[in-house]
């Protein structure tokens, strides 16, 4: 079966600094029709920030889409000023951690919620992190603190349900499979 749906038709509805939203009609596979509400959003890059102690950098910020405060890994748009996924992710990575890295690999990409948006994220890795005295500023409606957790502690937050955010989910699991295929090589060696 065909599961390929056909645009009829778009209206935008909203077009932002950020995201832009439509209404598509659209043709399904059975040939009739439905309406699609679309968010076309800005890529994004995220980082699995991790210290000499094995512990992985988190911001805590207010996210007034859920009102609530969330525990997330360092992350942020790919800015039209940005060379590439990766140089907005140091920059980020600058601003809500104070810090650069001597490291880095693209870890995936992956889309935060295709159900509806087309935001495609930029996961990274970095280690060998230098603690920086020249910070950038955070962004003026930007307010956040950051701290660094062990594994076990962010295993522990997950479960609690504190940890709520989809992509700091994903790194986390991640970064716990990046450990498991380390350890496992060593001991094969």
């Amino acid at each position: 079966m065909d599961l390929k749906e056909t645009e009829i038709s778009s209206q935008q509805i909203f077009q932002g600094r950020i995201l832009d939203l439509s209404v598509r009609t659209i043709k399904l596979p059975n040939g009739e029709t439905a309406t699609r509400e679309i968010v076309k959003h800005r890529p994004a890059s995220c980082v699995i920030a991790i210290n000499d102690q094995q512990e992985m950098l988190l911001v805590k910020q207010w996210r007034e889409a859920i009102k609530q405060v969330t525990l997330e890994i360092p992350a942020g748009i790919v800015d039209p000023t940005d060379a590439s996924p990766l140089d907005a992710m140091k920059r980020e990575l600058n601003e809500e951690g104070g810090y650069r890295a001597e490291y880095w690999e693209k870890v995936s990409e992956f889309y935060s919620t295709p159900g509806f948006c087309d935001e495609k994220m930029h996961l990274f890795y970095c280690d060998t992190l230098i603690k920086l005295t020249d910070k950038r500023s955070l962004d003026a409606d930007e307010f956040l603190t950051s701290d660094w957790y062990s594994l076990d502690k962010l295993k522990n937050l997950l479960a609690e349900g504190k940890i709520v955010d989809a992509k700091t989910v994903y790194a986390i699991s991640v970064w716990e499979n990046m450990l498991l295929r380390n350890a496992q090589a060593e001991s094969n060696k």
